[in-house]
């Protein structure tokens, strides 16, 4: 965009203005030091010697020039033999005009530096030197306005009527990229509120596009077996397998209303999704819970809503409700785990139903632990204008178990009963609509 390549402008011109500012400061230094070392040579007497030793120059050049005029007058000496001229007067003749020119030249010259040295004393008797202080400080004055000059250009671009023109700059999500005009997916620079631009994979495609992409999965190139902060800050490649990090996701989902959608493939080639109407992460002094869940649509079935208000938990922190262990470490994944889990997408990656058994990338209401997902992609979308009346008919409600595994048959895959009781719905209201959806506070 063309605010974008001003900005870069600006910036250019900024460094070449520092670079300025450093040049002038090191050459006024060196100018000041010398100017410094000739007044004090000045105050010192050495100027009168070398005014008086310029002109004793002056005196020795214009004897010279008088015995050159002496040697011109003589009578020109002949040749007794042959009675014709002596050829030696006239080479002589023209090389001492010639040298006559030169004595004149720099009869000039001395008499110009003459003229210079004493213009620079009745200055310095005239008025007071300046300091080195002074100068710097006008220099200065004048970088520093031209400074603010050009933060003030930046601010008027970054800025319009009193607010940050995101838009301008960099769209805050995928589906402003979309609605930019963009419709190929592939990965592109974004700004959500309150954080620094990143890049995103966007998928302008399915199911109507403008989605951000938070987890992809399908070759089992990258290893998701990995620490808190790697979860937090991210890790993987955009054009490969990658998990997007837990603080992008915070600030995703919090600067609007997003929909999430996660698309899963068995190793057989089936295909399924699972769609919920609202989806909010929370930030990480919650232990980015899923603050907000809403409404369950798709093929795949629901085995998330159980992870609903629970922390998120690595191999090396472990924030679920199971008290006998850590679940991340039994499931060799990393997810919202409660006691432990119906879903666990960022377990091992697996071909096989034998390999990583119980560890593996698994939906519990699609195909089950023993059949391996192959492929998963998370990813969300700003909700629109108006939802299908089947998405906002009622609020989402989950259940809250407080009860720990007592016994010790139970499988790895812990599916605890669900109670009646749960988490209050509100009504939240946006775009001029009403939509449903659990809010656990």
């Amino acid at each position: 965009m063309s605010s974008e390549r001003y900005l870069k402008m600006i910036e250019s011109v900024e460094r070449k203005v520092n670079h300025l500012d450093a040049t002038f400061h090191e050459r006024t230094n060196s100018i000041l030091k010398y100017v410094s070392e000739m007044l004090r040579t000045m105050k010192a007497g050495p100027g009168d010697l070398m005014e008086n030793t310029l002109r004793s120059i002056k005196t020795d050049l214009d004897k010279l020039k008088m015995s050159v005029t002496e040697r011109l007058e003589r009578p020109t000496m002949r040749d007794s033999v042959d009675g014709g001229d002596f050829h030696a007067d006239a080479t002589l003749d023209s090389r001492l005009s010639l040298m006559e020119t030169q004595i004149k030249n720099i009869m000039s010259g001395v008499d110009s530096i003459v003229s210079i040295i004493s213009e620079v004393k009745t200055r310095n008797s005239a008025r007071t030197y300046t300091t080195k202080s002074d100068l710097g400080l006008d220099s200065m004055t004048l970088i520093n306005e031209f400074r603010k000059t050009l933060h003030e250009s930046k601010r008027k671009c970054d800025c319009k009527s009193g607010r940050v023109d995101r838009s301008e700059r960099y769209p805050t999500d995928c589906h402003e990229i979309q609605m930019q005009g963009f419709n190929v997916s592939g990965i592109y620079k974004i700004k959500p509120d309150d954080m620094e631009p990143f890049y995103v994979l966007c998928d302008l495609t399915t199911a109507g596009g403008g989605w951000t992409v938070l987890q992809n999965r399908f070759d089992g190139s990258q290893d998701f077996y990995k620490s808190w902060n790697d979860y937090k800050n991210g890790f993987g490649n955009l054009a490969g397998e990658f998990w997007l990090g837990l603080e992008k996701l915070n600030y995703l989902t919090n600067q609007k209303l997003y929909e999430l959608r996660i698309e899963m493939e068995t190793q057989h080639g089936q295909e399924a999704y699972a769609g919920f109407s609202v989806f909010t992460v929370g930030p990480e002094l919650e232990g980015y819970r899923i603050s907000t869940l809403g409404t369950y649509y798709g093929t795949a079935g629901d085995s998330l809503s159980y992870h609903a208000g629970q922390k998120f938990s690595t191999m090396d922190s472990d924030n679920d409700e199971w008290k006998d262990g850590g679940c991340a470490i039994e499931h060799g994944g990393a997810w919202w785990y409660k006691e432990c889990d119906k879903s666990n997408l960022n377990g091992k990656y697996s071909t096989t139903a034998d390999e990583h058994r119980g560890q593996s990338i698994y939906w519990i209401s699609f195909k089950g632990p023993n059949f391996p997902l192959t492929k998963t992609k998370m990813m969300i979308k700003p909700l629109p204008a108006s939802r299908p009346n089947d998405l906002v008919e009622q609020s989402r409600k989950i259940i809250e178990s407080s009860k720990q595994r007592t016994k010790a048959t139970e499988t790895q895959v812990s599916r605890p009963k669900e109670t009646n009781s749960g988490y209050d719905a509100n009504k939240f209201h946006r775009d001029g609509r009403k939509e449903f959806f659990t809010s656990y506070a």
